[in-house]
């Protein structure tokens, strides 16, 4: 693997994406083509999972009702998917679902659930990504660009991080990046990844509590067929910010 210096091979993913429209934002927000390359066939999202914090007893508590610096110990919790989550508490599971779904519902949201990660795939669903990627990708080397925005603070000073960095090599790579950085601090996940060939592409924003997958309808089909992974199938215009879900209530009838 290597650090390229010349960050031509990601000019693709600028020129085929959608700019958003900050003007339309309230009605528009932003949108999977804003996000990914418009090329692909089949779009799907790979949910980050909560956690349920086991030392809380009481599921009526909010967040905003405690301390908040209150440390939160992982090691007494457990995964929760989204759809467990929304069949819990009656929310449609729809393809503009996100985490801020729940507090618009519940008006906060519950101490007991542990938010998923923001910027990052966590290293289970990585895990359980790898194989269906290496399925399709084969031999095939990958790019991994990580945003400048995930890069500070988190690689040792004598980097000198001034800009994105865009790393060349193996799709197994991928977990070398994850375990980058200093004191204990990681880099996770890229910001965009992909193989040599464009067939597929992954992106991660920073702060967005889930990725965005582009690639074909079988690529599509085998995430969603995953019994360990949350993917939900979207499309090129499905939008993706904390907002989403509002556009969903504007398409009921009444």
């Amino acid at each position: 693997m290597k650090l390229l210096e010349n960050h031509n091979a990601f000019d693709w993913i600028h020129e085929e994406t959608k700019r958003v429209n900050f003007k339309e934002w309230d009605s528009y927000g932003c949108r999977v083509l804003n996000l990914l390359p418009n090329r692909f066939t089949h779009y799907c999202k790979i949910m980050h999972p909560f956690y349920r914090d086991l030392t809380v007893k009481d599921e009526t508590l909010l967040w905003r009702d405690c301390d908040p610096d209150e440390l939160v110990d992982l090691a007494n919790s457990e995964s929760v998917t989204f759809k467990e989550i929304a069949k819990k508490y009656n929310i449609p599971c729809t393809k503009e679902i996100n985490s801020s779904t729940i507090s618009h519902q519940l008006g906060g949201y519950p101490r007991y659930l542990i938010l998923p990660d923001e910027g990052t795939i966590d290293r289970e669903t990585l895990h359980e990504l790898l194989p269906v990627l290496t399925t399709f990708t084969r031999e095939l080397p990958c790019y991994f660009h990580y945003d400048f925005l995930k890069l500070i603070h988190v690689l040792p000073f004598e980097d000198d991080v001034t800009d994105n960095h865009l790393y060349y090599g193996n799709l197994e790579d991928v977990f070398s990046l994850y375990e980058k950085g200093k004191d204990k601090l990681e880099l996770g996940s890229p910001t965009y990844w992909w193989p040599k060939d464009r067939s597929w592409c992954i992106h991660t924003d920073y702060d967005l509590d889930f990725s965005l997958f582009g690639g074909t309808k079988e690529m599509v089909n085998q995430l969603l067929s995953k019994p360990n992974l949350e993917c939900i199938e979207v499309d090129r215009n499905t939008r993706i910010d904390p907002d989403a879900d509002k556009e969903q209530k504007r398409k009921r009838p009444v």
